[in-house]
């Protein structure tokens, strides 16, 4: 097993500083453009929240990630295509906060820079044939919007975000993977500054320009991964790692197919708001899903370095899921409470 020498390891502390002090710096200032501009999210029948909070911290967040990824001591020509296409969709994600594309012209966009990372070396390589090519697709598509729902509440996304990019970093670099690692680590940290405006009573939101970047990165870097284990065993632990936003995905989608609804429709639905509906409040319920995440990505890591068996791994995980979801698809989600607490934007 590789290891990472003091060199390179001091280089990555010194980028992770660096991913949070910009984003704790530059939200002021985007939080200013946003309210100025009337760049916010408001109230509605599809939102929890009561009172309208600004956009645009998405646009901090990336700026974190992406500066402080220069500091990182190696680089890989492959990393270039994945940090541009995660950068595109942040672009894509932007004029989304600002304007609203539509969502299946947004997935056409998605598809599209997946398209190209897929020949840049981040790609499913199970079958290797054109199937492989269909499968890498669908996963940046499914990841990506997998985060992007996720973004529902204060605190929530970024919270989960961190711990899986965390999972990635620690998978990566027990291989030697050095530039995986650093920018799971960034990346990471990045949500972490984030959060300080985020946690409830959020000052500002990361809207689709973050969400879209978070999930295509962590997409495109758990794909990198490279763990000395069979190929069905980095199969499972790459689900495994990723399973925190899956999990919320798969329950709003069966819920809504099971409604009626439209899946590209939002909706107080989520893993989230169900379990504020059992009496949590937002911190709290923030704080049950990092919690949650970190068992489940931490699962996904065990697996990947061989310490637990895949399919133990695989069924310690799917069977509290599956329980949980039964659980909460019996929760009538689609009213919202009159007692949401309101915001002060001051």
């Amino acid at each position: 097993m590789s290891t990472v020498d003091g060199g390179e390891a001091l280089r990555i502390v010194i980028a992770a500083f660096a991913s949070f002090a910009v984003v704790v710096w530059t939200i002021p200032f985007v939080r200013r453009i946003a309210l100025a501009n009337e760049i916010t999210d408001h109230p509605g029948d599809d939102r929890w929240h009561r009172t309208p909070t600004p956009y645009l911290g998405g646009a901090a967040l990336v700026a974190g990630a992406i500066s402080a990824a220069a500091v990182l001591p190696t680089w890989e020509a492959e990393a270039a295509p994945l940090i541009l296409g995660a950068v595109v969709l942040a672009v894509v994600g932007l004029v989304d906060d600002v304007r609203t594309i539509a969502p299946l012209r947004r997935v056409v966009f998605e598809s599209g820079v997946a398209a190209t990372v897929f020949f840049a070396g981040a790609r499913v390589e199970i079958f290797n044939t054109v199937i492989d090519f269909v499968l890498t697709v669908g996963w940046f598509v499914v990841v990506t919007n997998a985060f992007n729902l996720l973004d529902n509440m204060d605190g929530g996304m970024a919270s989960i975000a961190a711990v899986v990019a965390a999972a990635i970093a620690t998978v990566a670099l027990s291989g030697g993977q050095v530039m995986i690692g650093g920018l799971a680590i960034v990346t990471g940290t990045a949500c972490l500054g984030f959060l300080l405006y985020n946690w409830h009573p959020a000052q500002i939101l990361m809207g689709d320009a973050g969400s879209l970047f978070l999930g295509f990165m962590l997409a495109a870097l758990a794909l990198k991964l490279r763990p000395d284990v069979p190929r069905p065993v980095s199969v499972i632990g790459l689900v495994l790692l990723l399973s925190p936003a899956l999990f919320d995905t798969s329950l709003v989608v069966v819920s809504r197919l099971r409604a009626g609804r439209s899946i590209f429709i939002g909706g107080t639905d989520h893993t989230s708001h169900r379990l504020m509906r059992l009496g949590l409040g937002q911190r709290a319920t923030a704080a049950v899903l990092a919690v949650a995440a970190a068992a489940l990505s931490g699962c996904g890591v065990l697996v990947s370095v061989q310490i637990v068996n895949p399919v133990v791994g695989a069924m310690a995980i799917a069977i509290p899921c599956a329980t949980v979801g039964i659980a909460l698809l019996r929760m009538p989600v689609y009213t919202i409470p009159a007692h949401r607490p309101r915001v002060d934007l001051r």
